[in-house]
């Protein structure tokens, strides 16, 4: 039996499709970029696989759940339609993973674009509206709001200017 705590929960930054904004991936290292030199090179990427953490993150990639949902559907309901069709299971198994990983790549793609375009226009209007940080608001009587309190509210006895 778990505790129920009443104690506020941290504010999580969620986009509007409940997936966390996650930054772009950080630059490589200098030694893990590529020299020209292709046996170098294919170690170097080799190296930095790993199939376990890879796939217990999957939940966090930005796009990856849509597009493999889709795809995983999207292959099942034309390899189903193919099999009732011509009723070969050979023929309907290659239809279905083909699509499923022609369906993942364009729901992903699709969604990295959109994902970019957010992440610009934010970033524009960030730098548009810098001046109208909660941090720099002062109420009418001069104070500053606090950014946190018990509850997890802002407090509301003076009108922010």
């Amino acid at each position: 039996m778990s505790k129920r705590t009443d104690e506020p929960k941290e504010v999580l930054n969620i986009s509007a499709g409940n997936q966390p904004i996650t930054e772009d991936p950080k630059p490589l290292k200098p030694e893990d970029r590529r020299t020209g030199d292709f046996k170098q090179d294919f170690w170097s990427a080799f190296r930095r696989i790993r199939p376990i953490d890879d796939l217990q993150s999957i939940g966090t990639i930005p796009c990856a759940r849509e597009s493999l949902l889709s795809g995983i559907a999207g292959g099942f309901g034309i390899g189903s339609v193919r099999y009732i069709s011509k009723r070969m299971v050979g023929t309907a198994t290659n239809w279905a993973v083909g699509s499923f990983v022609g369906i993942s790549i364009l729901m992903w793609e699709n969604c990295r674009r959109k994902r970019a375009k957010e992440l610009a226009q934010m970033k524009l209007i960030e730098k548009q509206f810098a001046h109208r940080h909660v941090s720099k608001l002062k109420r009418k009587d001069g104070s500053i709001p606090e950014t946190s309190s018990s509850q997890g509210e802002t407090p509301t006895s003076a009108p922010i200017v």
